[in-house]
C-alpha cells in the first residue's frame, strides 16, 4: 500500500474517499470501522472511523457532545494523542476520521500478562507512563489559535484508552469525556466522568477536578502495570469508589499485592507512586511536564528511554503474533467478523451524496466497492 508522508496534507488538498475494509467494534453509541483514505492521486492511507448510530443524532445534546469530542480532537495535535483528521455529518449520521493505531490497547496486554502470571518490564511501564504524561503535558497547556488557553481535561486515562504500537508508540486516545473551553455544550460541574477504577478521590468526594485528577489516574495504570494487579476496580462499584477514597495503596518495594506475585521496583518508583496517588491534590505531582522529568531520571535518560521503547515494540508485537493474527488495538477488535459485503451494505446504508468542506467529499455508494480480486 501507498501511503503519503502526510495524511493532514492530503484530506486538505485532495478529494477523498473513505474504503471500509472492515467493522472493528460496535458499541451503545458508534462502531469503528478500519478504512483506506484514498486520495485522487491514488494514494492511500489507514484511518479508523468512528460511525454515530443514525438514531443518536437526532438526540441534541449527544450531538454536541460528539462535536466537541471532534473539535477538540482536531485541536490537539502530539505525537502521544490518536489524532482525530476529520469530523463531519454525511447523511443521517456522524463521522470522525482518526489515526488507525497498528497495535494493541494496553488493557489488552495487561489482560494477556495477568492471565499469564507475568507483568510488563518495570522499564517499558516506565516509559508508557511517560509517553502518556507527555500528552498529557502538551493537552493540559494547549491554546487555541489566539493563545488562550483551552484548559483541557481528559478525566478518562485507563489502559483501554492507551493504545500501544509496534514501533514502540503509546497514545492517549477517546476525549469524549474530556472538559475544555472549546466545548459548547457544558459539562456538569458535578459530573463524575471516566471509568470508577481510576477516579482521583477528589471527583468521587466533591465532583470537582482540574488536571491533577489525570495524573492520579496515571498512577493508578503505573501501578497497576508494575504489579500486575488492580489497585481499586473490584467486581461491586460501590467498594470500588470506596477504595478510591480509603484504601492504602501498598509500596510495591516493600509487599506484593499477592502473596504469588513477587513485585521488585525500587523505593524511589514507590515514592513517585506516593506522589501521584496522594488523596491531597495539592501535594501531587503538580504537572505532566514534572512527571515526565521524574520518569526520565528513572529511566536513566535519553538512552533509558529509547531502549524502553524498543523493548515496548518488541513487547506489542509479540502480543499481536501470539493473538489471532489481527495486529489492531484489541479495545477496537469485533465480537463476530461478518463478510465484507455484508459489512459494505450496512456502512453504506448511512452515506448519501453530498458535497462537504475541508477539500473532501462526502461518502457515497461508489466509495463501497470490494477490493479487486
Amino acid at each position: 500500500m501507498n501511503r503519503p508522508p502526510n495524511l493532514t496534507r492530503q484530506l486538505r488538498r485532495a478529494p477523498t474517499q473513505y474504503l471500509p475494509i472492515l467493522r472493528l467494534a460496535s458499541g451503545g453509541m458508534a462502531e469503528v470501522w478500519m478504512a483506506d483514505a484514498v486520495f485522487e492521486d491514488g494514494e492511500s492511507h489507514p484511518v479508523a472511523i468512528k460511525r454515530v448510530h443514525p438514531h443518536l443524532t437526532k438526540d441534541p445534546l449527544y450531538r454536541s457532545m460528539f462535536e466537541d469530542e471532534a473539535r477538540l480532537g482536531m485541536a490537539l495535535r502530539h505525537p502521544n494523542i490518536v489524532r482525530v483528521y476529520d469530523g463531519r455529518e454525511i447523511g443521517d449520521t456522524l463521522i470522525m476520521v482518526m489515526d488507525m493505531v497498528d497495535g494493541a490497547s494496553l488493557k489488552a496486554v495487561l489482560d494477556r500478562a495477568r492471565d499469564h502470571g507475568s507483568r510488563l518490564p518495570v522499564p517499558v511501564a516506565l516509559f508508557i507512563a511517560r509517553e502518556v504524561a507527555q500528552g498529557l503535558a502538551y493537552a493540559h497547556g494547549a491554546t487555541d489559535a489566539q493563545g488562550a488557553p483551552l484548559e483541557v481535561i481528559h478525566r478518562d486515562v485507563s489502559p483501554h484508552n492507551i493504545l500501544l504500537s509496534k514501533q514502540g508508540e503509546v497514545k492517549l486516545a477517546d476525549f469524549g469525556l474530556a472538559d475544555a473551553k472549546v466545548h459548547e455544550t457544558a459539562r456538569a460541574a458535578d459530573s463524575v466522568a471516566g471509568k470508577l477504577g481510576y477516579l482521583a478521590p477528589e471527583e468521587v468526594l466533591s465532583g470537582t477536578s482540574d488536571h491533577r485528577v489525570d495524573l492520579f489516574a496515571v498512577g493508578v495504570v503505573l501501578w497497576e502495570m508494575l504489579a500486575g494487579e488492580r489497585l481499586f476496580q473490584v467486581a461491586d462499584p460501590k467498594a470500588t469508589v470506596r477504595n478510591v477514597v480509603t484504601k492504602v495503596v501498598p509500596r510495591l518495594s516493600m509487599e506484593s499485592p499477592s502473596p504469588s506475585r513477587k513485585v521488585r521496583v525500587s523505593g524511589e518508583i514507590d515514592d513517585l507512586l506516593a506522589r501521584l496517588l496522594v488523596r491531597e491534590r495539592e501535594k501531587r505531582v503538580p504537572s505532566g511536564e514534572a512527571l515526565v522529568k521524574d520518569l526520565d531520571r528513572l529511566l536513566g535518560g535519553p538512552e533509558g528511554v529509547a531502549e524502553a521503547r524498543r523493548s515496548l515494540a518488541l513487547a506489542v508485537g509479540l502480543h499481536c503474533a501470539e493473538g489471532s493474527g489481527d495486529s489492531r488495538p484489541d479495545s477496537l477488535l469485533p465480537e463476530r467478523r461478518e463478510p465484507l459485503a455484508d459489512l459494505l451494505a450496512a456502512f453504506v446504508d448511512a452515506v448519501e451524496q453530498d458535497q462537504t468542506d475541508a477539500g473532501a467529499r462526502a461518502l457515497n455508494p461508489s466509495d463501497f466497492r470490494l477490493p479487486a480480486t
